[in-house]
């Protein structure tokens, strides 16, 4: 194989010029039944990669010409089985292979239309999927609109990993680059295979759950005492009645998982427990002024007015219709949703978050957006799901569930909820939803009328959010606006000799916890300081390209790169960040504007770290970071002018019930 590969790669990178049309041959021939089970296409769709990352050939028009030969190929294969039908299984080499189309069968009846866009990532199945498609009669423009989206996927997926080590080529030396490459792709294998193995675990469970639930279900049956049981639970369908026990079950477990969160929030109370911090600063570090304007859009979804009046239009037309259960039962949901959000935050009584301009005047658990979110927007496709082919029941669910997900967390990244409080919103919704269902599900509808109901929702809730984001919008962006840290109020000489306790010690990191003692304190203008370092040797550093990307994270030197994520104080970045290598080695020098402001001098206060940087792992394992000042001053800088006046002072810190000896370098500017 190698002595196809090979000159062909060799071929291209003599005639570059030729590659886009080189490209667009090898991936249409490499999605063509049977031409794609000989073609070494991934291969040398990788070797191309890497002549684009090595600079040999242009990104753009080559991304271009791999789709164009994509969705050729796969056409090819589709119309070729369209016309012929059933005859192609006297074509060679399906004459005498039968099982590659019955694999292709296989995988086209288990995966519906969506076979052709998963269809296309699968080895095995790739080529043979579309002419499958076509013999089995998928209407063309099904398969032209799948065949192009999985396409512009397809041709960066298969490119990326020979463009990474083409660029890696340029930057590292081959044995180096060779190491890297393996570390980031045995990371993202591991990732993979516990994604797999996950997903296995839980589909395990879950048969066993099913089997064994069924097995109760006719237990009950038998039993004239527990008989009643199977009455209560009945389904229309009498050949999905045990499906109704499974229902019954998830209750329970939503139902006791509910009682045990909102027990632990009205005893701890939700600013004290750990998960909640950790998202709270987490999430306060990643506000950003584009995000704020997508959070506040997104909350907007699960505003208590614009889902009630898209409910109450589909309840109106049911009740138009006269059909009574649905209508019940779409008021039954907003009902019951609506009351328990409204006893239960009056019960538990726990306060919001902190940090923004003007909170909700409501209790914070559980979220209501996310309980009026979850109950509305997956009750909309349970319905929804009834008059759909079953081939799109996941991924419509699918959908659901990733918008009701982002509504929840604009609730928390806006800093309105806790993670607790998102976390009983979901278990809330869930037994408002399964209760609400295990009820629908005792008596048929009419999909027709179903069908008629759910646009009006449709429609009445994209013109409520609508009026609601065009009237609503900028308030809302004015009441999440993000309030800063407290400041602190102190005088010179008490800072000078750290003779108070509200002093910033610890730089916390992006889940609140104390990520690093502070052990450098300025006070001075910014600018002087900045010409000061930089006379001293220190230099500001270059921009973080690929090769400190695959140094970090291949662990190869990675003390002489600075870490890729920067480090925060008080949810900034640092404003002044300087390096100088000592001995070989890289120190940083990082600066954060103090939350502290100084009674008698109008200099700011600047507290940092200073210190050698550290390794991105060791074994597998991040590597410990030493807090204390293990630098000298004259090895910090090289002369000590009279503009400034320094000391080194011994402090014993706490944190976490731990006391560390730590020394902190003080500089301030002489009058």
């Amino acid at each position: 194989m190698s002595d196809v590969i090979n000159p062909s790669l060799q071929w291209l990178n003599a005639h570059p010029n030729l590659a886009g049309l080189a490209t667009f041959i090898i991936s249409a021939a490499e999605s063509v039944a049977v031409i794609g089970t000989i073609v070494p296409g991934t291969i040398v769709m990788m070797g191309i990669g890497a002549l684009i990352g090595a600079g040999v050939i242009p990104l753009w028009s080559t991304l271009v010409w791999a789709i164009l030969g994509a969705i050729l190929g796969d056409g090819i294969s589709y119309w070729v089985g369209y016309y012929c039908k059933d005859r192609i299984r006297q074509i060679w080499p399906f004459r005498t292979n039968p099982h590659l189309l019955a694999t292709g069968e296989r995988f086209f009846i288990k995966y519906g239309g969506m076979s052709v866009f998963i269809g296309r990532f699968v080895g095995p199945v790739r080529a043979l999927i579309p002419v499958v498609a076509g013999m089995l009669r998928m209407q063309p423009a099904r398969f032209t609109i799948a065949n192009i989206t999985s396409a512009f996927l397809w041709a960066p997926a298969y490119l990326l990993p020979g463009i990474i080590i083409g660029a890696a080529s340029l930057e590292l030396s081959p044995d180096i680059a060779i190491h890297a490459i393996s570390v980031v792709f045995l990371w993202g294998l591991f990732f993979v295979f516990c994604a797999w193995l996950t997903y296995q675990i839980l589909k395990l469970i879950s048969s066993r759950l099913h089997r064994m639930l069924n097995w109760t279900w006719v237990k009950l049956l038998q039993s004239p005492k527990l008989q009643f049981v199977t009455r209560l639970l009945r389904h229309h369908d009498p050949l999905k009645s045990p499906g109704q026990l499974v229902l019954a079950f998830y209750f329970l477990v939503a139902f006791m998982a509910f009682i045990a969160l909102a027990t632990t929030v009205y005893a701890a109370g939700s600013g004290h427990l750990t998960i909640n911090n950790i998202f709270f600063y987490l999430f306060r570090s990643l506000r950003s002024e584009g995000g704020d304007q997508v959070a506040v859009w997104l909350t907007m979804l699960g505003e208590k007015k614009v889902v009630f009046t898209s409910l109450l239009a589909g309840c109106l037309w049911f009740i138009y219709k006269r059909n009574w259960h649905i209508a019940l039962h779409s008021a039954a949901l907003a009902i019951l949703a609506s009351a328990s959000i409204f006893v239960l935050k009056i019960f538990i009584h726990s306060t919001r978050p902190w940090g923004i301009a003007h909170g909700p005047e409501t209790f914070s658990f559980p979220s209501g957006h996310t309980t009026l979110a979850t109950v509305f927007y997956f009750g909309f496709v349970l319905l929804l799901i009834r008059i759909s082919h079953e081939k799109w029941r996941k991924l419509l669910l699918s959908l659901a569930c990733l918008l009701v997900i982002c509504i929840s967390v604009s609730r928390i990244y806006l800093g309105a909820h806790w993670f607790t409080d998102v976390l009983g919103g979901w278990l809330l919704a869930s037994c408002v939803l399964l209760f609400t269902n295990l009820s629908f599900q005792r008596y048929a509808c009419n999909t027709q009328q179903l069908k008629n109901g759910l646009w009006a929702n449709l429609i009445a809730l994209i013109l409520s959010a609508s009026v609601f984001h065009h009237f609503y919008a900028e308030k809302f962006l004015t009441n999440y606006a993000e309030v800063n840290w407290p400041i602190t109020t102190v005088d010179t000489a008490a800072w000078w000799n750290q003779s108070v306790d509200n002093l910033p010690r610890f730089r916390a990191g992006r889940i609140g916890t104390a990520a690093e003692i502070l052990n450098l304190q300025w006070l001075g203008d910014l600018d002087k300081i900045h010409a000061f370092l930089t006379g001293e040797g220190w230099q500001s550093p270059t921009k973080i390209d690929l090769s400190d990307i695959l140094f970090r994270v291949a662990d190869i030197s990675s003390d002489n790169h600075l870490p890729l994520v920067s480090p925060l104080y008080f949810d900034q970045s640092p404003t002044l960040v300087l390096t100088k290598s000592i001995d070989k080695r890289l120190i940083v020098l990082r600066l954060w504007r103090a939350n502290v402001r100084m009674t008698d001098n109008t200099n700011p206060l600047w507290v940092g770290t200073v210190g050698y940087v550290p390794r991105t792992y060791n074994w597998l394992l991040p590597a410990k970071r030493k807090s204390n000042l293990a630098l000298a001053a004259h090895e910090l800088f090289n002369m000590i002018t009279p503009d400034y006046k320094m000391k080194i002072i011994a402090l014993m810190v706490s944190n976490e019930d731990k006391n560390f000896h730590q020394q902190i370098l003080l500089i301030k500017q002489n009058p």
